[in-house]
């Protein structure tokens, strides 16, 4: 939790910058963080840095394969899309190449089953292009969580007193148990339907169970048990808090 940050610095280790955070906790931790490969240890005071330094070089490889793997993630599907003629475009699991259509009375994008079409003024440049388009997957996550929550909630027997959808730059999404308030990440959109179910159920779990531990995987088996498989398609870009 993040109350639980003492203190946070940065160590060079074999040219590898990685960022240590000091916290009250037991064990010490090593993640490499999506989307761009970031190196993070959160360990107690009881770990010196000797020893951080000893388990950074013993993962050295896995960390190096995780960057890689980010990397390939990254080139494939970038965390920010680019918006020139023909560029592809994702929504909902599937590409469609984007097509501008200048002159337009009223910026709009429609969807078919070809292309996307971006209605946008003559003289708009590439910021506003991408404005347009990140306003629209706004409304479109939104829609798609309006309309799955509801059967999801009720399904576990759980109450939601707020769900939203916002752009973070780590996570997938997040859950606030006190509040039962839920956000998701709005890149999820871009994904399928079946990965934006996987983040919901998840942060649903937590109004159940706050942990990741032995009964929140069990009650994400009984509730969906193809969870692994959806997690998966998300290639690990995000992580799920």
């Amino acid at each position: 939790m993040a109350n639980d940050l003492i203190h946070a610095y940065t160590l060079n280790i074999d040219g590898l910058s990685v960022w240590v955070q000091r916290k009250r906790i037991r064990h010490l931790y090593l993640r490499v963080r999506p989307p761009h490969g970031d190196v993070v240890v959160s360990a107690s005071h009881r770990h010196t840095d000797a020893d951080i330094q000893a388990i950074i070089k013993q993962r050295y490889d896995w960390i190096v394969q995780q960057r890689r793997r980010l990397a390939e993630r990254e080139q494939r599907m970038p965390s920010t899309p680019t918006v020139h003629e023909g560029a592809m475009q994702w929504f909902m699991g599937a590409q469609y190449p984007l097509v501008i259509i200048p002159q337009a009375r009223r910026n709009r994008i429609e969807l078919t089953s070809q292309a996307m079409h971006m209605h946008i003024s003559a003289n708009a440049d590439e910021r506003k292009c991408l404005d347009l388009l990140q306003g629209w997957q706004h409304r479109q996550a939104k829609k798609q969580l309006t309309a799955l929550t509801p059967g999801w909630a009720n399904r576990m027997g759980v109450e939601v007193a707020e769900c939203r959808v916002r752009r973070m730059k780590t996570l997938w999404g997040s859950c606030n148990p006190l509040a039962q308030r839920i956000w998701l990440n709005v890149d999820l959109i871009r994904y399928s339907r079946a990965c934006f179910e996987y983040v919901l159920v998840h942060e649903l779990v937590h109004l159940l169970e706050r942990g990741h531990n032995a009964r929140f995987y069990g009650l994400m088996d009984e509730f969906l048990p193809d969870w692994r498989q959806r997690r998966e398609q998300l290639n690990g870009r995000y992580a799920i808090d």
